[in-house]
């Protein structure tokens, strides 16, 4: 366990294009925990009138959520440690 404190960021991306090379969504602020990231997926979701996202834990740092067309990536970054 670290005490370096951890943000989260989210993402969307399309999954059926081979051009797409960045996020069609990303969050403008990063947050403080998890479950305020995948809040803000949904509420894209809802906004592009989407399917739910089904939810996978990728690793400790990583949940990818999937739907048809597009997946989701919530990713955590530890803040840096003042000096």
């Amino acid at each position: 366990m670290t005490d370096q404190p951890r943000v989260w960021c989210a993402m969307i991306y399309v999954a059926d294009s081979r051009d797409v090379a960045g996020a069609v969504r990303r969050s403008k602020r990063l947050h403080w925990k998890q479950a305020d990231a995948r809040r803000e997926v949904e509420g894209w979701l809802t906004e592009m009138r989407r399917d739910p996202v089904r939810w996978e834990i990728a690793d400790d740092e990583t949940l990818v959520g999937r739907l048809p067309g597009y997946f989701a990536v919530l990713s955590s970054f530890f803040l840096p440690k003042e000096q």
